[in-house]
């Protein structure tokens, strides 16, 4: 899954959230945080502490797999034979 923005990543935490079976607030007591943080992550608060998502990911079992951006290193003819 590609995210780019903090509205994305909000959905996605949202999806696996609800896709375990948890509430915002059991959510939020797994991650040791409020349920009104969780709340403004999934709806993309745009200056959410870096750490609060980690620590969110971290109670989804998610981690984070940095790639470059599809189409900003196209091999050259030498790389592909």
């Amino acid at each position: 899954m590609t995210i780019r923005d903090t509205k994305q990543l909000g959905a996605a935490l949202q999806r696996e959230r609800k896709r375990q079976g948890l509430t915002q607030t059991q959510l939020a007591g797994k991650a040791g945080l409020r349920q009104q943080t969780i709340s403004a992550v999934e709806g993309g608060k745009p200056r959410s502490e870096l750490q609060v998502i980690f620590d969110i990911m971290a109670a989804l079992g998610l981690e984070v797999s940095l790639k470059p951006r599809a189409g900003n290193n196209t091999p050259s003819l030498e790389e592909l034979f």
